[in-house]
């Protein structure tokens, strides 16, 4: 068979051989079923699916309507996992109520092992030409991500909650998740399947940026967390800021350091290579607080900077050369960078009428940096 495994609900399509030595009395129009426990050597009467304890199947006979079932060739045929009752009217014309919305799994089971069996026509007397196994899985949820932000750097732990992460062996399915088409990192799933813990991955800063697991039942994405496009859900939203962290993170008065700076998004910047504070390009800036670009602007400039990769670059950090006008950013040649407590921010346009455009890195406890006499 083309798939071992299906999702809870059918619809999808299987193809199965059936062996040579039965294609001789391979029919036209044969009869498939999905059985609990083995195969019976002839077909059954269509029954309700019942579980056990432990959600294990204690019963029940799923037939794939006609229409659904072709035969491609002589040794292959093609059947749609039943979405519905078969026959669709019981014996007094009225709906049937068992098994109405197909092969699903009942309450409380995230999977469950069914037996497919070929017929060569629906009656007592009829032959079992092919068997196989087909397991059916639980389609995934999301009902919580927890934090819902990370620094552009990643490294953030998270933890997702819904059903159906429990990741398959046989064949080997795990599970994977992405935010906002960044992969997550050091995935461990739950032993009941109903939660995962990861690590973020990096990526540019951006709001309103969605989850996306890929389970063995299938794929869900926090704007339809209940994966059920017919129903409304609140969708989960995550954020990715624009902070940093610095490495070192303090520096003598009129000395000269080397800094190393983590964060996102740094290959998408231009960074200025001219010395002009006010230029439109971007800048690290030394801050006494939270950057502005037309009145809290930086004390010193961390110069020469290189990106070493999209998360990561270096600059030089000269406190021997004076410092900047915090309100202004002209150059102070004689008043040298005082002694205290500042915030490292990358910038994206340094002019002082950059506005909204400057995107100044967030204040947060990585991208402190003190000067004081050591």
């Amino acid at each position: 068979m083309n798939s071992p495994f299906g999702v809870s609900g059918g619809g999808n399509t299987l193809v199965g051989t059936v062996p040579v030595a039965a294609a001789g009395t391979f029919p036209t129009a044969p009869t498939v079923q999905f059985q609990s426990g083995t195969c019976a050597n002839q077909s059954k009467v269509v029954s309700s699916i019942v579980v056990g304890s432990g959600g294990n199947l204690t019963s029940g006979t799923v037939t794939v309507p006609p229409t659904d079932v072709t035969r491609i060739s002589g040794t292959k045929v093609a059947f749609k996992v039943p979405t519905k009752a078969y026959p669709e009217l019981d014996a007094d014309a009225n709906p049937s109520q068992i098994n109405t919305a197909g092969l699903v799994l009942d309450s409380g089971q995230s999977s469950a092992k069914w037996a497919v069996c070929l017929y060569d026509n629906d009656t007592a007397s009829g032959t079992l030409l092919a068997s196989t196994s087909y397991t059916l899985i639980q389609k995934p949820t999301i009902t919580g991500v927890t934090p819902s932000a990370s620094q552009a750097s990643g490294g953030t732990p998270i933890t997702v909650t819904g059903t159906g992460f429990m990741p398959f062996t046989t064949p080997n399915i795990p599970l994977t998740a992405s935010i906002g088409g960044s992969p997550l990192t050091n995935i461990k799933v739950a032993a009941n399947g109903a939660s995962f813990t990861a690590l973020t991955g990096s990526r540019g800063p951006g709001s309103g940026l969605y989850l996306t697991v890929y389970a063995p039942g299938g794929k869900v994405v926090s704007s339809d967390p209940d994966n059920n496009p017919a129903t409304f859900e609140s969708p989960f939203l995550f954020e990715y800021s624009n902070g940093i962290t610095v490495t070192p993170n303090l520096a003598s008065a009129g000395s000269a350091t080397t800094l190393d700076i983590t964060g996102g998004g740094f290959s998408d910047l231009t960074f200025d290579s001219n010395g002009s504070p006010t230029s439109a390009n971007a800048h690290v800036f030394l801050v006494r607080g939270t950057y502005t670009p037309a009145g809290n602007r930086g004390m010193a400039e961390c110069t020469n900077v290189v990106v070493v990769a999209d998360t990561e670059l270096i600059c030089n950090l000269d406190l021997s050369a004076g410092s900047l006008n915090p309100v202004t950013g002209a150059a102070t040649p004689n008043v040298p960078v005082p002694d205290g407590a500042y915030t490292v921010t990358v910038v994206a346009n340094g002019a002082t009428t950059a506005g909204p455009d400057a995107e100044p890195t967030i204040v947060s406890s990585g991208s402190t940096f003190t000067v004081g006499p050591y």
